[in-house]
């Protein structure tokens, strides 16, 4: 949910936070229809957008702040970065929100915002839709989910060193790059990528014409275990298969020890529930 401002020392936070961030600013009245949209609509953009900040301002709360930020209408909703409003979307106008943030992070690339050095993009782990994810040929022991875990767990094979990676994603993303963290000589070596194929085994992936072919090396690891895919092939992508072939020490277990996606979403968002009203309530 989009975090309340209870006090105007906590808006002038806000805008200082935009710094290092975009905040994104709904502001809002209790008598307005439409703002109750919105309020579902940057619900779900927190959990798709979770380097961004977004926050709720209530007018009649706060009206010096509104009429300092020109609040004519609600719900209107403003963005803000390096201290400055950049951008305003006035009603429940989901596509617009959208887009607006999208323009933003794109724009704001080249300030400095970057996940894992990859400038200009995000990590898009937390729109991994993990329950719909898999991998073959895993250790039960030490399963695919620990990838995702952000600490010394790990993935490991199982009946040899082959693995097939099935990753789907909760909304369409543009994949800039893969980042690969694994322990050397049971790290991925060569691998396959495959966009929106979930229908991959280990005989297709002998066939099938991959994505993008990668041959990982152990400097590559050493300098972080980023790798840049061919990004006009990777526009649309609703999942992701992961095809390892081998590792680095010919040993009979292959090992991951993180995976992260890095680039940005595409200007849509998965709210079909939400009925579109870009009509402003004026107050």
């Amino acid at each position: 949910m989009a975090i309340n401002v209870n006090q105007t020392e906590q808006f002038v936070e806000i805008l200082r936070d935009s710094a290092s961030k975009l905040i994104v600013v709904d502001f809002y009245s209790q008598t307005c229809p439409p703002c109750a949209l919105v309020d579902r609509i940057l619900a779900q953009l927190v959990n798709q957008y979770p380097n961004v900040g977004f926050y709720k301002v209530d007018i009649h709360r706060f009206p010096e702040v509104a009429e300092q930020c020109r609040i004519t209408a609600t719900p209107t909703i403003q963005f803000y970065s390096r201290g400055r409003n950049i951008n305003e979307v006035r009603g429940a106008n989901q596509k617009a929100i959208v887009d607006a943030i999208n323009s933003a992070l794109s724009s704001s690339g080249s300030e400095g915002q970057s996940a894992y050095g990859v400038v200009g993009h995000i990590d898009l782990t937390s729109v991994v839709l993990k329950t719909q994810s898999e991998c073959l040929n895993q250790n039960d022991s030490k399963p695919f989910e620990n990838v995702f875990a952000k600490n010394d767990s790990v993935l490991e094979s199982d009946v040899d060193e082959q693995m097939v990676l099935h990753i789907a994603f909760n909304q369409p993303i543009k994949l800039h790059s893969i980042m690969l963290k694994a322990p050397l000589e049971n790290a991925p070596k060569n691998i396959k990528i495959y966009a929106n194929r979930t229908d991959i085994g280990f005989d297709d992936a002998d066939s099938a014409e991959p994505t993008q072919e990668i041959e990982m090396t152990e400097q590559m690891y050493k300098d972080g275990g980023v790798v840049n895919l061919r990004y006009v092939r990777f526009q649309n992508v609703n999942s992701v298969s992961i095809f390892v072939v081998d590792n680095l020490g010919d040993e009979d277990v292959t090992a991951i020890t993180q995976l992260a996606f890095i680039g940005t979403a595409v200007n849509t968002a998965n709210m079909s529930d939400i009925k579109q009203n870009e009509h402003d309530h004026d107050h």
